[in-house]
This record gives C-alpha cells, structure tokens and sequence, in this order.
C-alpha cells in the first residue's frame, strides 16, 4: 500500500459514521494493546494524514505500545472519535495491535507534555520529585488519593499547568549559570547527582531497594499482595497501585533519578509486575499459575535421594507429567510444556525418554534466545547418547547439530541413531539423503575427468 493509498484509507474510516462497526472492533481490541509499526513511526505521518492537534498527540503516544482502554480513559477524544480514530489507523496499515502487557502506562504528564510539543511551546521537566499517576479510573484511584492532595494541589494549579512535579513554559527551557570559582555550591547549582537525599528521599530509596531485595522468593500473589484466590479486580487493583509505585517515571527529576542501585531496583520490581500481572490477570492464566505452583511444591517436597544418589523412582507421577506436558506441546505452549517436562524428570529421571523430550522441548521453544535453545538442549542430549546410547536422543543431537551449522557432526548423529535404533523412520530418511547426496558427487578419476 502506497502512502497515498494509507492517507484514504485512514480519512475513509476516520470521517465516515459507522459507531456500531467502531465498537465492535473496539470490543475486540479492548484487552490488548496498540503500537505504531516501526515502519510508520515517522513525523512525516501527521502532515500526509493531514492530523489534527489531539490526532497528534495521539500518535505520539503510540511510539511505545499502550493498552487501549488506557487510551480512551486519556481524555483526548470522546469514545466514538477515538475508535474511529484508531480503526483509520489500522486501515492504514501504521499501527498494530500487539499483547496488554507489552504496553507502558500513559501518564497525565505525558498527555501534557506532548500537547505543548504539538502546539510548538517547550518544556521542561521542574526541581521537584515526579509523581506518576496512570490513568485507571476504573477502579477508583483516583478518588482514594485526591482527598488527601486537594489542599496542596489547588495551592500549586495556579502556577503549575502540569500538576505534580512538571513545569511546563512557552518558551525556551531556561538554561543554568555556569558556575563560577566564587559562586557558592548552593544545592540548586549542585549537579543532580551531588544533591543530598531528602527525608523523603531517604525513605524511598530504603523501600524499594528492599522490595527489589525481596522479590527473589515470593511467588505473584506474594509480590502482588493477593491472596491466591483473588478476582480479575483485586489482581488489577493490586497492580495499578504497584505500577503506580514501581513506575520508572517515579524517580525520574529527582535525585534518586541518578542513584544505580535504585534505577536498577526500579527497573527489577516494574518488569517483575508485568510478568506477575500476565501470570495471574485473568482466570485462566491463574489456572495454569496455580497448577505450576502446584508442580514446583511437589518437586521441592519429591523423596528424598538414596544413599546412592538417585531419588526413587515414581513411574506413575511421572506418566502423568509427561501426558501434560505433550498436551501443552501439542499446542505449542512450549514454556508450559517445559515446566511438566521438567516434573516428569523429577519423578523418573533414569527414563530416557523424559530427558530427550524435554531437550526437544527447549530446542523449539522459540521464546528462548537462539544460544540458550541450542546449547542447553546439546548438552542434555548429548550427555544422554553417551550415558545411554538411546537412538531418539542421537538423532535429535543431529537436528540440534544441523541447525548449530555443524552438518559433518549431524550426520553422525543420524547414522549413529540408525544403529542404536534401526526401526527409527526419521533417522533412516536422514541417511538416506545422506547417502544419496554422497552418490550424486563424482569422486576419484570421474571428479578429474569432469573439471577438464
């Protein structure tokens, strides 16, 4: 599609009054996310679109993914412009719609920042500490703190558009003085990293260095504060308060702002509550949450070893385990599947066929880095041909191998897997074409004669 074809296509649906195919596509993106393909997160974008002001502002935000219920709680269109808006988007092949928990949080700040950008005013972030507050209405925060802050808010409205800890200006940001050799060192002129930490400060910092110590061992519901039986809405409650305190905006314009070791803790705790709010947000994902917690117990709790080392062997847990885990691989839930693989090993771990699925099970497991997938399955494969001679495991070190670029060392593995097990069909069609590719390369006399 030309960029002249994506300008109609986005002014067709953006104009035309279609409220009930706006909504139903709505309803079908109202969980997720949306993001500008990287492709079109251009500037040029607004001027071939012909956008207007809160049009813009809108694409700007959707630079980094956001969910969008977020965004029809941002207050720059009402609901109906605002999917029409979005829907013209799509049509025009310049934004995606992409997983919830991939989406950064849209700030008041943020809104008004980039309103001032569109409106060509600048900006400047103020001297005191920034207080994130994202937009979730739906349940209620902003009416548990706005009680406590109207006193001090309405004292600060008159000379701050912004509100809390941003200071917006129509011209350009002012610059600082250079410091002179006779200028006293004044907290105001210290570099930001030099600034002593306030009480309030302090305390901050204490938390959340202990938080991120913390969050090794607990599992979601102990990092979100819910007891293992919560709804959708206590999951969600606990989560924007956390995201409220964990936002990596929270230090940003203070001095805690230049502190690593709170930087990296903010940076732990926040991508800890997006996994944690994927693992248990809705119903079912707490389902399977609650059965690999279940599976974790149980390998903690498994017998005790023998005096020889080995844990006695449990066939009938371990069946069990391994028909889970091929119903999650069947449907390629690879990190589940992992996770039962995983058990049944624990129950047997003398079976060779438990350890070959499971190196099978990480080898395509295409979430995991290309190193990771290939080395660890390797070694678990290879450790298993020599302990046990088993053909499957031989001739899955060959894929391995092959794929590893390694094609002299796979195709040992399949002749070698042939041996150990003759009856094993993958195995012979590999030597077969091995075979044949040797058969179809001249060789001795014949090679000479043909390079003359």
């Amino acid at each position: 599609m030309s960029s002249k074809e994506q300008a109609s296509a986005f002014r067709k649906h953006r104009i035309a009054d279609d409220k009930q195919g706006n909504l139903a596509w709505a309803s079908k993106v109202g969980s997720r996310a949306v993001r500008a393909t990287p492709t079109a997160a251009a500037a040029e974008i607004e001027d071939l679109f012909e956008l207007g002001e809160p049009e813009r502002v809108l694409w700007r935000l959707l630079k980094l993914a956001r969910r969008y219920t977020d965004l029809e709680h941002a207050g720059l269109f009402d609901a109906d412009t605002l999917r029409a808006v979005l829907r013209g988007f799509v049509a025009a092949d310049i934004i995606d719609v992409v997983d919830a928990n991939e989406a950064r949080a849209v700030l008041p700040a943020e809104i008004k920042r980039l309103r001032l950008e569109v409106a060509g005013k600048a900006w400047r972030p103020g001297a005191g500490t920034l207080s994130a507050r994202v937009y979730r209405p739906e349940i209620g925060l902003e009416s548990s703190s706005s009680s406590s802050s109207s006193s001090s808010s309405s004292s600060s409205s008159s000379s701050s558009p912004s509100g809390a800890g941003v200071e917006f200006v129509d011209g350009p940001p002012r610059t600082c003085t250079p410091l002179s050799s006779s200028s006293p060192m004044s907290p105001s002129t210290l570099p930001q990293s030099l600034v002593p930490l306030s009480a309030e400060d302090t305390q901050l910092r204490a938390t959340l260095l202990a938080a991120a110590a913390a969050m090794g061992p607990q599992n979601h519901y102990a990092f979100l504060g819910v007891r293992q039986g919560a709804d959708d809405a206590a999951v969600r409650t606990a989560y924007v308060g956390l995201a409220r305190d964990y936002h990596p905006d929270r230090i940003q314009g203070s001095a805690l702002g230049a502190d690593t070791a709170v930087v990296t803790a903010v940076d732990a705790l926040f991508r800890r509550l997006n996994d944690a709010n994927k693992a248990v947000a809705t119903a079912e994902a707490r389902v399977r949450y609650d059965r690999e917690l279940v599976l974790l117990e149980s390998s903690s709790s498994a017998p005790a070893r023998a005096s020889d080392g080995k844990r006695p062997r449990r066939a009938a847990e371990a069946r069990n385990a391994y028909a889970m885990a091929e119903t999650f691989f069947k449907r390629r839930d690879f990190k589940q599947a992992e996770v039962h693989y995983r058990q049944a090993v624990v129950f047997d771990a003398e079976e060779p066929m438990l350890q070959v699925a499971l190196a099978w099970c990480l080898f395509l497991n295409p979430e995991l880095p290309e190193d990771t997938r290939i080395g660890e399955a390797r070694k678990r494969l290879q450790d298993l041909v020599k302990l046990t001679n088993n053909g499957d495991a031989s001739y899955k070190l060959g894929r391995v191998l092959r794929e590893a670029g390694e094609d002299a060392a796979a195709n040992r593995c399949f002749e070698q897997a042939v041996r150990l097990s003759p009856g094993h069909v993958d195995a012979q069609r590999e030597v077969r074409l091995i075979e044949s590719r040797r058969e179809e390369k001249p060789s001795g006399l014949l090679s000479r004669l043909f390079k003359k």
